[in-house]
C-alpha cells in the first residue's frame, strides 16, 4: 500500500520533471522553445489559474470532477500490514511519463498536455491533504490487487500527551 498523498505528489513531479526534460530535448533538437519568452508570464498566469480552478473543482461533490465522494467512500484499512505496490499499474505509469515526455519533445506544441496532468494531480495531492487534515484520516492506495486505485483510510494517532519536567501529566 502507498499513502495516497505521497503518490499523487511524486506523479504530478514525475510529470512535470519528464515535461522540463521533453522541453529542453525539444529545444536542443529544434533550437526554438515552445513558449516566447515574452509569453512565460501569461502561461505561468494561466498554469496557476489552472491549479487554483483544479483544485476547486477536485475539492468538491461534483460526480466526474470532485474527489471528495471518493475520499469518504474509502473503507477502513483492513491490516496495518504494508503490501508491495502493484508493480504492473507502476509500469503503466512510467510509461505514460515517457511517452509524456517523448510527445513533447517532438511535437514542441502539445508541451501544455503533460503540464495540465501534472498541474491537476499536484491539485490533488493538496485536496487530499487538506481532506486528511480535516478529517484525521490518512488515505491509503492499493489494499486490493485486483483494484489498486481503490481507496481505504486509517485513523490519524493522536498525539502524545505533554509531560511536565518532573514527568508529571499536565494539571
Amino acid at each position: 500500500m502507498v499513502r495516497y498523498v505521497y503518490y499523487e505528489f511524486w506523479a504530478a513531479l514525475a510529470m512535470l520533471f519528464g515535461s522540463a526534460v521533453g522541453v529542453a530535448v525539444a529545444v536542443g533538437v529544434r533550437d526554438e522553445t515552445p513558449v516566447r519568452s515574452d509569453g512565460v508570464p501569461l502561461v505561468a498566469a494561466v498554469a496557476l489559474g489552472f491549479l487554483v480552478v483544479s483544485a476547486l473543482l477536485r475539492s468538491s461533490r461534483l460526480k466526474w470532477f470532485g474527489d471528495v465522494r471518493e475520499f469518504e467512500a474509502a473503507v477502513p484499512r483492513p491490516h496495518t500490514g504494508a503490501t508491495p505496490p502493484n508493480r504492473t499499474y507502476t509500469v503503466w505509469l512510467v510509461a505514460l511519463f515517457v511517452f509524456a515526455a517523448l510527445l513533447t519533445s517532438f511535437v514542441g506544441d502539445v508541451v501544455i498536455l503533460p503540464v495540465v496532468m501534472g498541474l491537476d494531480w499536484l491539485a490533488k495531492t493538496v485536496v487530499g491533504a487538506r481532506w486528511e487534515r480535516r478529517n484525521g484520516r490518512v488515505l491509503w492506495r492499493g489494499h486490493d490487487r485486483e483494484e489498486p486505485w481503490k481507496l481505504s483510510y486509517a485513523p490519524v494517532s493522536p498525539p502524545r500527551a505533554t509531560r511536565t519536567a518532573t514527568d508529571a501529566p499536565p494539571a
